[in-house]
């Protein structure tokens, strides 16, 4: 069954504001006895709907399980604001866990990339500079579409910040990418 609008509105609540996603209070049709019905009622009906999972990378998310299927709340959001599902939601503040609606956007892979937060495991604490041991300097290199750019060696750890900056700004990266995130442990 294909999941849309009325159907997520039908199941579940969302606000806009807080991006809180509730179970809403379900009829006995839908269920298959009268103790099934009144069990479910009493345990989901207006609670908190879904779970935060965490992937092998460290990126938490939202997720919402509805007719048999698992799904992102930030996707779920959009078909519940009744917008077609994007190939990505990108989270502008790069917390995946702030499901507000001013804090969501559609994207794709490419427009996505230029808004990430700083790996995890970044030794440098400058996300695209890293040292290289063979040259004994900072090696300033970024991914933009999936193409890899070197952007120099650096004697100078500043320096080679400063390229991968400038790089940034004239590529459309957001100010915030390459930063961390307050609360867990970017990806």
């Amino acid at each position: 069954m294909k999941l849309t609008t009325e159907i997520v509105q039908e199941l579940l609540d969302y606000d806009p504001e807080t991006g809180v996603f509730t179970w809403k209070s379900r009829g006995r049709e839908g269920f298959k006895t009268e103790r099934g019905w009144k069990a479910w009622s009493a345990r989901f009906s207006w609670a908190p709907a879904g779970y935060i999972d965490t992937d092998a990378t460290g990126y938490p998310r939202v997720r919402i399980k509805l007719l048999g299927a698992i799904y992102y709340g930030s996707r779920l959001a959009f078909l519940w604001m009744g917008k077609d599902l994007p190939d990505q939601v990108d989270h502008l503040d790069r917390d995946s866990l702030n499901n507000r609606w001013s804090n969501l956007a559609a994207s794709n892979s490419a427009e996505n990339g230029k808004n990430l937060s700083m790996r995890r495991n970044n030794t440098s604490g400058v996300t695209g500079v890293s040292w290289h041991r063979a040259a004994g300097k900072w090696l300033a290199r970024v991914e933009l579409g999936g193409e890899n750019y070197h952007l120099g060696y650096f004697d100078d750890i500043n320096d080679a910040a400063a390229a991968v900056s400038a790089f940034y700004a004239a590529n459309g990266f957001t100010d915030g990418h390459g930063q961390t995130v307050a609360g867990y442990a970017s990806c």
